[in-house]
């Protein structure tokens, strides 16, 4: 899964985040399409706090 962050006015600072994409090339054309210019495609991490059980 990937995110598109949205940057604004100063040293990169975030303004918006959009999710979640299945690629990069798909959150990339969703940045295109919406004329955004300044912008970061990255991909996404979700952690499980520690002592968390698993599924089986």
């Amino acid at each position: 899964m990937f995110g598109v962050i949205l940057f604004t006015g100063g040293p990169r600072r975030a303004r918006r985040i959009v999710l979640a994409f299945d690629s990069a090339s798909d959150a990339d054309a969703f940045a295109v399409e919406n004329h955004y210019v300044d912008y970061l495609v990255a991909p996404l991490s979700f952690l499980a706090p520690a002592g968390t059980r698993r599924i089986r």
